[in-house]
């Protein structure tokens, strides 16, 4: 046992440890700390045996995906995390928890990719999650005016270009990094401009939609006190809807999650975030009793539904975006914001016969028209099936967007689809590559990775919120 009670971050800033809240913050509590472990190490060793059994004894799935389960957990305790709070803080205040997106990008609390690895957080200790979203927002309002390199266009251009740390109702891409100040001085990801980001708003709203539907829709007071980030996130993001059809435009730059390909005009997978952002936001407007903002986004998803459907379905799946070079690819992670909806019972974005013919076609393509279906979902496929190489991560697997895919498929009642998608990660990780314990960001067709160690494939907990109620 260790104590070692104070961290101190790359600014300087020093921070006690969360356990000092019961040992003290003098450091010489090692043996109290091993005595107490001693003591206590079958209580807790019987108490996580009953924490796991409902779902490793359950004969109704898959042995390897009641493995994963609980192996993909890893991330939260060995990810960075960090769990603590200011010295010299009230001690009465919440402790400040995050791990890090991955020691290759050692980013805090990367919102874009928590959206999919916070699913464990906000199943099992969904107060610590909560009280993450409080932190975001807090930076909903503030403005961060010092600029820095924007890294993307300056490779692309071969000129200088900056992008300022943080603009005014935009969700930071991030809480900061180890070797600053993080959790004070946010969003310090330079490659992408991301206050223009058309995915981190929505994002938010659908987190704190989310906790607030998981924890029994009762804490008002979390829901009260964010709900004016709410309103200053999607007030922020409908500037991008520059021709009136209720729909934000994408720039023509990687302005989402999936910071190298482009997408540009409205798109697939930003206007289906936006959609369940709306309806997030009327149903925390009716339990606000704020009844005109719910009218409000009523009338703005009405449209924007109308329109999304119009521009980008085209009888079979809807298009990556209406603009781009990629414009007709087929997208496994088309539907996010569907998943989220099913998740919290926001209803139907589309219709629910265009969304499974869009899950027929992307299994059929994404999954199992790349590598027999043995690897995961593809990010995008052209429509003769073949493999798009103009882009890293297009032709890549990322494993956490094929865990949200498999649980919208599970929410859809393809059960037999939605275990193969996930079976294709499992073959990959524990079958041929050996990723157990460092499961990767992504993948290519050889298997060969990007970024181990990371957040987005605690998604695999989405599964287990995602399945049909039982008849």
């Amino acid at each position: 046992a260790w104590d070692l009670p104070v961290v101190e971050f790359g600014a300087g800033r020093k921070w006690y440890r969360r356990y000092t809240d019961f040992y003290g913050v003098t450091g010489t509590n090692g043996w109290p700390i091993a005595r107490d472990g001693l003591l206590n190490a079958a209580a807790w060793s019987n108490a996580i045996d009953a924490w796991q059994a409902p779902y490793v004894d359950d004969e109704n799935k898959p042995l390897w995906y009641r493995s994963m389960l609980f192996n993909e957990i890893y991330i939260v305790a060995d990810g960075g995390s960090f769990w603590g709070r200011p010295v010299g803080s009230d001690s009465k205040a919440p402790a400040v928890f995050s791990f890090l997106e991955c020691f290759d990008y050692p980013f805090y609390a990367t919102l874009d990719v928590r959206f999919y690895g916070s699913m464990p957080l906000a199943k099992f200790w969904p107060e610590i999650d909560k009280q993450v979203l409080r932190q975001f927002a807090d930076t909903v309002p503030r403005e961060m005016a010092e600029k820095s390199l924007w890294g993307w266009k300056t490779q692309q251009t071969g000129s200088l270009h900056f992008r300022i740390r943080k603009v005014k109702g935009a969700l930071p891409h991030d809480l900061g990094v180890p070797e600053e100040d993080p959790f004070i001085k946010v969003n310090q990801f330079g490659w992408q401009d991301t206050n223009g980001w058309k995915d981190l708003n929505s994002k938010f709203v659908l987190m704190v939609y989310r906790d607030f539907v998981w924890t029994g829709r009762k804490d008002l007071g979390f829901l009260r006190y964010t709900w004016p980030a709410v309103q200053e996130a999607i007030a922020y993001l409908r500037q991008y809807d520059r021709n009136g059809d209720g729909l934000p435009e994408n720039d023509g730059y990687p302005d989402q999650t999936y910071d190298v390909w482009v997408v540009r005009g409205e798109s697939a997978y930003c206007g289906s975030l936006w959609l369940a952002a709306l309806r997030a936001a009327e149903e925390m407007a009716r339990v606000l009793r704020d009844a005109r903002s719910a009218a409000q986004y009523r009338e703005l998803f009405l449209k924007g539904q109308s329109n999304y459907i119009s521009k980008l379905w085209n009888g079979e799946y809807f298009r990556y975006d209406t603009e781009s070079e990629y414009r007709d690819n087929i997208q496994a992670d088309q539907l996010a914001g569907q998943w989220y909806a099913n998740m919290t019972g926001l209803g139907d974005l589309v219709p629910r016969e265009m969304r499974l013919r869009a899950l027929q076609k992307i299994f059929a393509f994404n999954v199992m028209k790349f590598a027999n279906g043995e690897m995961g979902a593809v990010n995008g496929i052209s429509v003769d099936g073949s493999i798009i190489r103009t882009n890293e991560q297009v032709q890549e697997v990322w494993t956490g967007t094929t865990f949200a895919l498999a649980a919208l498929l599970l929410s859809e009642g393809m059960k037999k689809e939605g275990y193969r998608t996930a079976w294709g990660l499992y073959h990959v990780i524990y079958e041929t590559k050996g990723y157990w314990f460092r499961t990767p960001e992504a993948w290519d067709i050889t298997g060969n990775y990007r970024a181990c160690m990371y957040m987005r494939p605690a998604a695999i907990w989405a599964m287990e919120m995602s399945r049909p109620a039982a008849k």
